[in-house]
């Protein structure tokens, strides 16, 4: 069913709310599943929304992935990757696109790779990031603010300042003429894992908050010996992670609040997903670099669209964060511009379909290992990645249930960088 607007429902276009959640993944939400109860809020969110129960994103770390969802391209198109960690200004984003249809664009993000510093600033109208503010403000208050927020047990990673910069600026936009689009990252539950006292809840019974965080959070720590951690020093660590999602499962749902409060829900699509997964001991890798698997590239989708326009309901096929693009097109009417042709992502609400999905990782940076462990055999780690995931065939060629899926893997080592006939092939099964 496809989404129209006409005026005599809107008198203007829908606000958008774009919600980003670093390196979450969606086998630990239990709105998708998950035996722990870490999103109650999305959960109920989800109840009216559309949940894409197999969204995937086209990169493995936060530039290539948010450059795909601002640019519906996938990153060996866009470019913006370890190999280059800039958005090329010929690429026009989301930002600049709903500028043209009269939106207020504003972002809230703290992250480093999205935002002036890599491009993806362009088209806001407003961009407050850490790096935007007087460098001795921005030090002091949020010393202050830590300090404060550390002795009443609820230092975070960044969503509570965050959110006190959201209310206002939502109360501000819903309140003028024009609609919004409005983008807000949040940095948790990126690691390091310290969720708030409180969301300390899923510790394994005995060990205590001081001890959880004494547990080795070094991805190259534990590449370079991973002999040094051991299962229960990851079970921990995923206790700690999933606190992170809960707490800000809480501060997602303030921001939902708002929109409530401020009578803008009706009339807003809100998105909320994230930008790519998480590694945490699985596949004896930590953090999120040097792999493809579903523990990277699945993450959350969830779409609340406006009022009376699609009813809620959940969608098994697989999707892409890339469609994002094309489908905020489509709503406000656009569905054959030469523009949205030359999207490599699809209409949510259409007909189209992936035959399969996409991820790829461009050969990465190995600064950090070269540095800090000179001498270190690597090689495994230098390669470039594209993963293509169907429902359909295994590892083998046979037809598989439609509800598992497979990754093929194309490995170019640093070999063979330079030789696509001498690429090997590599077909990884991804039941994990």
């Amino acid at each position: 069913m496809k989404a129209v607007f006409s005026s005599q429902k809107y008198t203007m276009f829908p606000n958008i709310l774009l919600i980003v959640m670093d390196a979450t993944r969606a086998k630990n939400l239990s709105c998708y599943g998950y035996n722990r109860p870490t999103t109650p809020h999305l959960a109920q969110f989800a109840e009216h929304s559309v949940v894409y129960k197999l969204a995937i994103s086209p990169g493995g770390w936060s530039l290539p992935s948010h450059a795909s969802i601002f640019t519906g391209l996938f990153p060996s198109r866009h470019g913006a990757h370890d190999q280059h960690k800039f958005l090329s200004s010929d690429l026009p984003i989301m930002a600049e696109l709903l500028s043209g249809y009269g939106y207020h664009t504003a972002a809230f993000c703290s992250n480093p790779y999205v935002g002036p510093a890599t491009g993806l600033d362009r088209g806001f109208e407003e961009f407050n990031d850490a790096e935007s503010l007087p460098r001795p403000l921005t030090n002091l208050g949020r010393k202050m603010d830590a300090g404060a927020a550390t002795v009443l047990g609820w230092r975070d990673s960044g969503a509570r300042y965050t959110n006190r910069q959201v209310r206002p600026a939502l109360r501000r936009l819903g309140e003028a003429e024009r609609p919004f689009f409005l983008f807000v990252h949040y940095g948790e539950p990126h690691a390091l894992y310290r969720p708030p006292r409180k969301y300390n809840r899923y510790l394994p019974t005995g060990v205590s908050p001081r001890e959880a965080r004494a547990v080795n959070q070094d991805q190259w720590n534990y590449l370079a010996n991973p002999a040094s951690m051991n299962h229960r020093d990851f079970e921990i660590l995923t206790a700690l992670y999933d606190g992170e999602i809960t707490y800000l499962d809480s501060r997602i749902a303030q921001v939902l609040g708002w929109l409530h409060e401020f009578e803008l829900l009706d009339r807003t699509m809100v998105i909320v997903t994230a930008d790519h997964g998480e590694n945490v001991g699985d596949h004896q890798l930590m953090a999120h670099k040097y792999c493809l698997y579903d523990t990277l590239v699945h993450v959350p989708l969830i779409i609340r669209y406006p009022q009376g326009t699609i009813a809620p309901g959940q969608v098994t096929h697989q999707v892409q964060t890339l469609d994002l693009l094309p489908t905020v097109l489509a709503m406000l009417g656009d569905t054959s511009s030469e523009l949205v042709s030359s999207l490599q992502g699809h209409d949510l609400l259409s007909s189209s379909r992936h035959e399969f999905t996409i991820a790829e990782q461009a050969r990465p940076d190995l600064s950090t290992f070269h540095r800090r462990f000179p001498g270190m055999d690597i090689s495994r780690y230098d390669r470039a990645l594209k993963m293509i995931r169907t429902e359909r065939y295994n590892s083998s060629g046979h037809p598989i249930a439609s509800t598992s899926c497979t990754i093929f893997c194309w490995i170019r080592t640093k070999r063979t960088i330079s030789s696509t006939s001498a690429q090997r092939s590599h077909r990884i099964s991804t039941n994990a």
